[in-house]
């Protein structure tokens, strides 16, 4: 009968330090990563009189590419509150914010070393989303993508966009989850409660939203984030 040998402990500490080395490089080398909102560019000639319907997508669509890039095993993404905070800090308004070189010296701050811009148009019903990976140093395009989808499947079949972005930033595939258009809407209400320094109203409704639909990441992030910024205060 013959007798399964087992492995010598230093080989399998030689295994297990190999394994951690690759992981470390890895984390090393992934650089730090900002989601700004896209930008609503239908076409003026399409544009509806008072406030647009899809202007929801904005934040949205950022949002649901920040969660894809959270489930990167060491990517550094900077989550909404802290660039805001960062913002409030460097006394940059919106006006500034519209220069791309302005907001690439943010991503540099920050310690990013990728910035991911975005835009949507809407057209009939469908939205053709594309984004672009800009090198905060040397303000070079890395990687252009687009997607075109029905606005009523948008933020479930934009998941494979996100997913590519992912592999590309994080040298793997982040499995990300479709969540229907309505939750979204009700999560960009509260953003724009938080954007407007209305942090109460953002908590309550981020709470109201989490009662109806437990484990929405993007939101459990953000209930998170403002409750320590008034704890703060």
């Amino acid at each position: 009968m013959s007798l399964r040998r087992r492995p010598r402990p230093t080989a399998v500490l030689a295994v297990a330090a190999l394994w951690l080395a690759a992981l470390a490089a890895t984390a090393a080398t992934l650089p730090g990563v900002v989601v700004w909102d896209y930008e609503n560019q239908t076409p003026a000639a399409v544009a509806r009189t008072g406030a647009d319907p899809s202007d929801w997508l904005a934040r949205s669509l950022s949002e649901s590419l920040t969660a894809a890039l959270l489930d990167v095993p060491g990517l550094a993404v900077v989550e909404r509150q802290r660039l805001k905070d960062v913002l409030a800090e460097q006394k940059l308004g919106a006006t500034e914010l519209a220069d791309q070189d302005t907001r690439l010296r943010l991503g540099r701050i920050v310690g990013a070393g990728r910035m991911v811009f975005g835009g949507y148009f809407v057209l009939g019903d469908q939205v053709q989303v594309n984004l672009r990976i800009v090198d905060t140093e040397t303000s070079r395009v890395v990687l252009a993508d687009e997607l075109a989808a029905p606005a009523a499947e948008l933020m479930q079949r934009v998941q494979a966009l996100n997913r590519r972005v992912a592999q590309h930033l994080g040298g793997g595939t982040a499995p990300g989850r479709g969540y229907p258009a309505a939750l979204w809407q009700a999560y960009d209400q509260a953003l724009a409660l938080s954007d407007a320094g209305q942090y109460e109203q953002a908590v309550a409704a981020l709470q109201q939203l989490l009662a109806r639909s437990p484990g929405f990441p993007p939101a459990e992030r953000q209930l998170v984030a403002l409750l320590g910024k008034l704890s703060r205060r």
